[in-house]
């Protein structure tokens, strides 16, 4: 609440430092974010100490649908920027509403009163760092004082894209599998089972959504932008092949936290936030005025790929999960569904159809390709049957 009411009072300065009138309504915007975090924790926290896990999952869904919905109607409206922030306020207030309507009738959660509050800021201490190096997206901030505006804006615009996609995975990873994971105890098998279960479930719908995005983003593009931000859905697309690794990834980082292994987690948290920093300026660097989004992007999402392979081989075996075999009941599911959506992408290029028409045939198409996919998925046995 502090840093939102902070950065209110900050925006009118920083407007007239950039002489950019219109930076003072979206740092508004954006500055609600911070006040209405807390109450997403405490409801999230609540149904956590409940077992409610569902309604959690749940909420983060409608959340997550409401910010596309928000998102769209601005932009078509002509509310570009504008639509790239509102949507985290209204996700917020929707998650809220939902947990609340779900929650209103339930007891309240006793206090434990053998945890005082210096030693639950201490227990907070490294999962905090570890949240703010996640947070961070340090790489577009870098690139800002390299690359030139147009380059920044359009890589910013393909994160923003991808992140709703990216937080949708790892909320249900945090406030789903860790609970979980944490209610297991010391029971370190019961625990890594549950990981090798996950991982597949989790790379299988970020895979599924990516490959959705992947289909039908540039006819998307062309009916809510009318071509303005063509240029940015390349990049758009490879980060978003990226996101479903990222989720297989969180589940061996959850069972960190599990363990109260926080040094570790928040390790983690910060060679990824820092390399993809790097590997985003250093892009830049090497190619100078050539730089573009997707180039940008292509190395960003190769490192993310190639950080979460070795994150998981290095930290898995201390956790009693096989890295091989993790990765071997996870990344065909990546690989194959993400390369059905850059398929149907290459078929639309070819289409002579409306954008309404080639969104809703490239969504069918690779819908029915996800469902097959997943069909065959399980009948390999990679997908936990009970």
């Amino acid at each position: 609440t502090l840093a939102g009411l902070a950065l209110v009072a900050l925006s009118p300065v920083v407007a007239d430092l950039l002489d950019e009138p219109e930076l003072t309504g979206l740092m508004l915007v954006a500055a609600s974010t911070f006040i209405l975090k807390p109450y997403t924790a405490v409801l999230i926290a609540t149904c956590q100490a409940r077992l409610q896990f569902a309604r959690v999952a749940a909420a983060l869904l409608a959340a997550t649908i409401a910010h596309y919905c928000v998102a769209i109607v601005l932009a078509k409206a002509g509310k570009g920027a504008l639509s790239l922030v509102a949507g985290l306020q209204v996700n917020a207030v929707v998650l809220v509403l939902v947990l609340w309507a779900m929650s209103r009738r339930d007891p309240p959660v006793p206090v434990a009163e053998n945890v005082t509050t210096l030693r639950a800021a201490a227990l907070a201490g490294w999962p905090l760092a570890g949240e703010v190096a996640m947070d961070a997206r340090l790489d577009y901030l870098m690139i800002g004082v390299f690359a030139s505006t147009e380059v920044v804006g359009y890589y910013h615009f393909a994160f923003i894209l991808v992140q709703r996609l990216n937080e949708l995975l790892m909320g249900i990873a945090r406030n789903v599998l860790f609970p979980t994971l944490s209610r297991m105890g010391a029971n370190a098998d019961r625990q890594s089972i549950g990981v090798l279960r996950a991982g597949p479930v989790l790379i299988g719908v970020g895979a599924a959504a990516a490959a959705g995005l992947i289909a039908t983003m540039f006819a998307i593009e062309e009916i809510l932008w009318g071509g303005r931000w063509e240029a940015a859905v390349p990049a758009m697309l490879l980060l978003a092949s990226a996101a479903p690794v990222q989720a297989a990834q969180s589940a061996v980082e959850q069972l960190l936290k599990a363990r109260a292994l926080f040094r570790r987690w928040t390790a983690a948290m910060v060679v990824r936030s820092a390399g993809s920093a790097l590997a985003a300026l250093a892009t830049v660097a090497i190619l100078g005025d050539d730089s573009t989004a997707t180039w940008i992007a292509a190395a960003v999402a190769g490192f993310l790929v190639v950080e979460a392979l070795v994150e998981v081989l290095v930290l898995a075996p201390g956790l009693g999960i096989p890295p091989v075999r993790y990765w071997r009941s996870t990344l065909p599911i990546w690989v194959v569904l993400v390369a059905a959506g850059w398929g149907v992408a290459w078929l639309a290029s070819g289409w002579s159809l409306g954008p309404w028409a080639a969104a809703l045939a490239s969504a069918g198409l690779v819908g029915g390709l996800i469902v097959v996919v997943g069909l065959g998925m399980w009948r390999l046995g990679l997908f936990a049957r009970r």
